[in-house]
């Protein structure tokens, strides 16, 4: 019975020492990923990408807002409104919080022969010219995004104060049905009052 025991232990064991080793080796492999992921998004410099992305886009909203906005308090509200608003997604979303996020998506996406491939790339002349070039094709993008927008803004507009107009002929709609219906209510709940004839024919009777 004892030897029987000893050898289930040892069976149970055996099995596990291969997942352990398993494990350990996922361990080094991520490790190394992360690795390699950190210094990928090194070199193609997304934490500067990130703070011009969010530069040009308050500057764009600035101008867009300038642009419709129907009079200078309102501009200026809703430049102030922009600005702040850009601002708190520019702390909120700095490249410190989002580096650890960013390094572990790339590590799970990525084999490390492929992030090593990547970063031979970005490193070769061609690589690094793409990257230089980065900036000006992300402000070129955004100015062609942001006149696809001031064409389809009155169009939007319009759109919008349609519907606004149908939720309020909704809601005017909805409120006199209502109101009828409670006047309807009230008007059923009040008793019939005697005629006045039979309320003196009965006082004679008595």
């Amino acid at each position: 019975m004892k030897k029987l025991v000893l050898f289930t232990v040892a069976v149970i064991m055996s099995g596990m020492f291969p997942i352990q080793a398993a494990e350990q080796k996922n361990d080094e492999d991520m490790a190394v990923r992360t690795k390699l992921a950190s210094e990928f998004l090194k070199t193609m410099q997304v934490d500067k990408v990130l703070n011009q992305s969010f530069d040009t886009m308050k500057e764009m909203q600035k101008q867009m807002v300038m642009k419709f906005a129907k009079d200078p308090e309102s501009q200026a509200l809703a430049i102030e409104t922009q600005g702040k608003i850009m601002d708190l997604m520019k702390k909120e979303m700095s490249w410190e919080n989002l580096k650890p996020d960013f390094e572990k998506l790339y590590a799970e996406t990525y084999s490390a022969e492929e992030l090593d491939g990547l970063l031979k790339f970005y490193q070769s002349p061609l690589g690094k010219k793409f990257i230089e070039k980065q900036p000006e094709m992300q402000r070129k993008t955004m100015l062609m995004m942001q006149q696809l927008m001031m064409r389809i803004m009155p169009k939007l507009q319009a759109l919008t104060l349609e519907l606004q107009q149908k939720a309020e002929a909704a809601a005017e709609k909805a409120a006199a049905a209502k109101a009828a219906a409670a006047k309807a209510a009230a008007a059923k709940a009040v008793p019939e009052s005697t005629p006045a004839s039979e309320t003196k024919t009965t006082e004679a009777a008595k």
